[in-house]
């Protein structure tokens, strides 16, 4: 698959989820019952109704009937087992953006054409008529039609976005950066967990406990996202609002690093290591309250990080690591000592999950934690006091191009 195509299908993947986050967003009622994947990509319970609807992303493709006959024959299928079980009446509803050729499709559907467009296909040399094979009668498709709505002039994909920023926006009284890379985010990713739910009733949501969901401090960046984004934009957006102003205040700053132990080079991470302590620490003698940050490193070897250490003593860089001498236990006090000019630490190393979780715990200054991982979040921690920035970066390069 070529980059363009590649872009083109994720568009397609995200416009759907985009829509879902419109409608939530969109919904007078904070109580609406809105479930992802259960008939059809979205169905929305309203006033005791419920409307399916199926949502198609097609911006290279011009509009002909039968790129949407085999939803709607999909779509009658529900429809004619409902009827003929007694289970619940719903709505229909397909939801599309074309290339072009939407005039082709015109504003009321009647029985011929329902028959003919979208009910009738072929296989081969072999014409297929789906209402002859139900045993359909005209009355069932007329009443078919009734509660059959066909939008093929949906919004296009950047448009929609731009609605819901906007709407982001206003609800949570945030900036642009604040809209797209906090809340639309996580509201990516809200929806993503939502949809592999395998119980129907837990991809169930309301706008209000939607809201609740993604209003968090995490930043969640979501790679396909990224790709449509654009890499290089996305980096100085990142460095830009996140990373251009850190050095203003004495907090406790983690940086989580995830290595790809199959590809990394040890140059590299102790280059990324020496930046990380450079720009975020304050030693002179004219700071009064001097700190620097906390690293750890995940998916490294205990002998690398060991050679790591020594490179940086034969550099003459002061670190400590919470361990007062070999066997001894982790030590809290002796991690958060005060860092004066005549002990510049410049590097408080953090080897594994457990002291990390601990040092959190004993921390009285704001903490700030970035952690860079490569495919999934490693580490999750829940505090008042706690600012949490999680962000899918593979390459080493690309955390030193933020950071």
């Amino acid at each position: 698959m070529s980059d363009r195509s590649a872009i083109h299908t994720i568009k397609g993947y995200f416009y759907q989820f985009d829509y879902t986050i419109f409608q939530i967003l969109s919904q007078e009622n904070p109580s609406n019952i809105l479930t992802v994947e259960e008939i059809e990509d979205l169905d929305i319970e309203e006033g005791g109704e419920i409307t399916a609807i199926q949502c198609k992303y097609y911006e290279n493709t011009e509009y002909n009937h039968s790129v949407i006959s085999k939803p709607i024959r999909l779509m009658f299928d529900d429809f004619i087992n409902r009827k003929r079980n007694n289970s619940r009446k719903i709505k229909y509803k397909l939801y599309g953006h074309y290339k072009s050729g939407q005039d082709k499709l015109i504003q009321t559907i009647d029985l011929d054409l329902l028959k003919s467009a979208f009910l009738t296909y072929r296989k081969g040399e072999v014409e297929h008529k789906h209402y002859e094979k139900l045993q359909a009668t005209d009355n069932e498709l007329e009443e078919f039609i009734s509660i059959l709505d066909i939008d093929v002039y949906a919004t296009e994909y950047s448009s929609q976005l731009e609605i819901i920023f906007e709407n982001m926006e206003r609800i949570f009284n945030c900036e642009r950066f604040e809209a797209e890379n906090y809340y639309y985010n996580n509201a990516l990713n809200e929806i993503k967990n939502l949809s592999i739910q395998s119980n129907v009733n837990d991809r169930k949501v309301s706008k209000s406990d939607f809201l609740r969901n993604i209003n968090k401090k995490e930043i969640i960046f979501n790679k396909w996202f990224v790709e449509i984004k654009g890499k290089n934009q996305h980096l100085k957006n990142l460095k830009k609002n996140i990373f251009s102003a850190l050095n203003v205040e004495s907090f406790n700053r983690f940086f989580l690093l995830e290595v790809d132990i199959n590809s990394y080079d040890r140059a590299d991470l102790i280059e990324l290591i020496l930046l990380i302590s450079k720009k975020y620490s304050k030693l002179t003698k004219r700071t009064p309250d001097r700190f620097c940050p906390f690293i750890f490193i995940k998916n490294i070897e205990e002998k690398e990080i060991i050679e790591i250490k020594k490179y940086l003593t034969s550099a003459g860089r002061k670190f400590i690591d919470g361990y007062y001498f070999q066997g001894a236990d982790f030590s809290p006090r002796f991690m958060l000592q005060a860092i004066s000019y005549e002990n510049p630490i410049e590097i408080k190393f953090l080897n594994n999950i457990e002291d990390l979780k601990t040092i959190l715990k004993f921390s009285d200054k704001m903490v700030c934690i970035y952690q860079f991982y490569i495919d999934e979040p490693f580490f999750y921690y829940e505090n008042d006091n706690m600012k949490h920035i999680r962000i899918e970066l593979k390459e080493i390069k690309d955390i030193k191009e933020v950071i």
